[in-house]
Formats: C-alpha cells, sequence, structure tokens
C-alpha cells in the first residue's frame, strides 16, 4: 500500500469507527483486537490514532485486552516496545512451523531462527502475554517433528497456542500444488496423531484447551475470541472486516480503494443479512460445542419446538451413548473422544 493510500486508510477506518458510534448499547470497549493480515505495517503514530479516535468515541477499560498480530520477519524490539506503550498488551506472533522446510511449504517469508528470537524480543520488550499460531497435518511434517515444535513452545514459555490443522485454500499456491500431486499432504490418521499428541502435550504442560484449537496458561484466555465464542456484539472496522450486533451480519467490501472512496463520501460500504431463529440456533450450536463452556439445555428447549427438541435429545442421546458428548448439570459439552469428530457432532445438531 502506497504512503498516499495508507494515509487515506486510515483516515476511512477512523471515519468508519466515528459512524459506527451507536453500534455497541454498551458504551464500553473491553477488548481490541488489530488483525487481519499484516497490522505491523502500520506506524506507530497511525496505531495511536486509532486508539485515540476509539477512545474519544467509546470509554476503554481500564482492564481492556488490547492484542495486535504480527509476523516474525516485521517486528523489532524497539517496535513492540512503543506498541506496549500505546497500551497494546496482548500480541499474536504467526509462527506456524519451527522448520524452515515447513515454512517454505506455507510460502513464509520468516525462518524458523526469526520465529523464536522474534518470540524472544517480544518478551524482553516486556510483553507478558505472547499468543502464537501454530499448524499441523503439514506436508513433510512428521509426528516427530510436530513433537520437536511443541517442545520449542515449551521452552520460551508461550502463555497462549492456537493450534490449526492445515486447511487447503482454493485459488492458492498450494491448492495448485496439491492438485498436481507436486506436494502430498499426509494422511488422515497422522494428522489426528498430531491433535491428539497436541492435546495430551497440552494438559502435561498446563495449557487449558477451552477452545477445540486455542490453548492458554490459566488466566491468558483471549478475551475477544470468546466474545464471538459467546456471540456476544463486535463490530470489525475496515476492508474485510465483519460485524456482528445479536440479529444481524454485516461485511464491509473488500476492495481498499472502493472502501477509502466510499467513506470519503460519508457511509460504510458494506452488506448485510437477518439472522433467522434456525441460523441463532445453528450458530449457537456450532460455537458452544468448541469451548469448554458447551451448551445450555434449557436454552436450546426454549429456542426449538416440541419436535425439534424431541428429535435434538434423541441425537444426543446417541453421542452420549456413544462416549463422544457429555451431559453435567444441564450443560452438554464434547468428549475428549469426541473431539477428533467435533465437526460431524456439531453439523449432525444443526437444523436444515
Amino acid at each position: 500500500m502506497q504512503l498516499n493510500t495508507k494515509a487515506e486508510y486510515i483516515s476511512a477506518v477512523c471515519k468508519e469507527l466515528r459512524l459506527q458510534k451507536h453500534f455497541f448499547s454498551d458504551t464500553t470497549i473491553h477488548t481490541i483486537y488489530f488483525g487481519g493480515g499484516t497490522p505491523s505495517v502500520l506506524t506507530i503514530h497511525e496505531i495511536e490514532t486509532i486508539l485515540h479516535t476509539i477512545a474519544n468515541i467509546w470509554n476503554i477499560s481500564p482492564n481492556a485486552e488490547i492484542s495486535f498480530e504480527c509476523n516474525p520477519d516485521d517486528i523489532t524490539q524497539a517496535y513492540c516496545s512503543a506498541l506496549l506503550k500505546l497500551g497494546i498488551n496482548r500480541i499474536s506472533l504467526g509462527v506456524q512451523s519451527f522448520f524452515d522446510n515447513e515454512l517454505k511449504l506455507l510460502n513464509r517469508r520468516h525462518t524458523a531462527e526469526q520465529a523464536i528470537s522474534s518470540i524472544q524480543l517480544i518478551q524482553d520488550s516486556g510483553c507478558t502475554n505472547c499468543t502464537i499460531d501454530v499448524i499441523y497435518g503439514l506436508p513433510e511434517q512428521t509426528l516427530e517433528s510436530w513433537q520437536n515444535t511443541l517442545e520449542i513452545v515449551r521452552g520460551l514459555e508461550i502463555q497462549h497456542i492456537s493450534a490449526y490443522a492445515l486447511g487447503v485454500e482454493k485459488k492458492t499456491a498450494l491448492h495448485s500444488f496439491v492438485s498436481k500431486g507436486t506436494i502430498i499432504l499426509p494422511q488422515e490418521q497422522l494428522v489426528l496423531n498430531q491433535f491428539n499428541y497436541l492435546v495430551n502435550w497440552a494438559h502435561e504442560n498446563k495449557f487449558e484447551q477451552y477452545e477445540i484449537s486455542n490453548f492458554a496458561k490459566h488466566g491468558f484466555y483471549s478475551q475477544h475470541n470468546s466474545h464471538y465464542w459467546h456471540q456476544k456484539p463486535y463490530l470489525g472496522i475496515g476492508a474485510s472486516a465483519h460485524s456482528y450486533d445479536g440479529t444481524f451480519r454485516y461485511w464491509n467490501i473488500a476492495h481498499n480503494a472502493k472502501y477509502i472512496a466510499a467513506l470519503s463520501e460519508g457511509y460504510i460500504p458494506r452488506e448485510h443479512e437477518k439472522l433467522s431463529p434456525v441460523d441463532r440456533f445453528n450458530e449457537y450450536i456450532m460455537t458452544g460445542l468448541r469451548t469448554q463452556w458447551g451448551i445450555s439445555i434449557a436454552q436450546i428447549k426454549n429456542s426449538l419446538t416440541n419436535d425439534y427438541f424431541a428429535t435434538f435429545t434423541s441425537q444426543i442421546e446417541t453421542f452420549k451413548a456413544q462416549h463422544v458428548i457429555e451431559e453435567k448439570e444441564g450443560i452438554i459439552r464434547i468428549t475428549k473422544k469426541g473431539i477428533c469428530i467435533s465437526d460431524t457432532i456439531i453439523s449432525d445438531l444443526f437444523i436444515v
């Protein structure tokens, strides 16, 4: 993004923030998340401008979690220290892997050495809440190399880990290589073994699996992401950003220039859809069953007709008999055995 375009984009973001001043019924902001790729291309002054705009519109809680995404190849200790001075208190690093051959397959610019050193400089700058993303199920990744990845994590004293199985998106170089057979994806059983090892490793190292793909030391759950999983309203700002107010979902245009042009004319370029009762039920099932908090039988009963609730209850009993779901004090959760087939369980409970 060119300098003049970048300045225009920051101006548009601040204008959108002001136009959204009535989005929340609560005037206090509890979480702020700078994400969506590479927010670290912003200067400290630009970040300060955005935070100042937010503070002029809403009250930022003294205990607010303010997160910032960055990549290992574009973070310095001076930049990190400046972020902390602005009030940012949680830094998310897109590590993905600690092995150069795996990083090359992911087309990542950073090296394994940069990944480790960037974590250390974040910690040296005074940040006490560092989270990293790592990926398993990679081509050429063995169970042993995945175990070694987690041992490196353990040695670095990370507070939070987001661990995802590799997803091959269409229209990407990786998808093209896989389609042509140039890159071979690992067998499903190996990916399952890697995930099971992760879960056991996390437990042994005092990481709490509070969501299927997220593990945190006690007291370091992501407050921002927890809002998503509890279906609380959230406001996304910028091109491609998504928002949810409890009834409607909104998504901004993805084109930067068109986004800037629209905001210069005083309107937000976005589309929206109203969630039906069925949509809200399915989202409650999808988000709730991914977390340790589970789903409430009472809440489900209040949202379904008797016929639907009878069908739901019958399906739950089937899953309980298979020991992939458990029920305790009116709350349904997926068991450790069920986590591996969580997508199937969730989709089977959807209303279609």
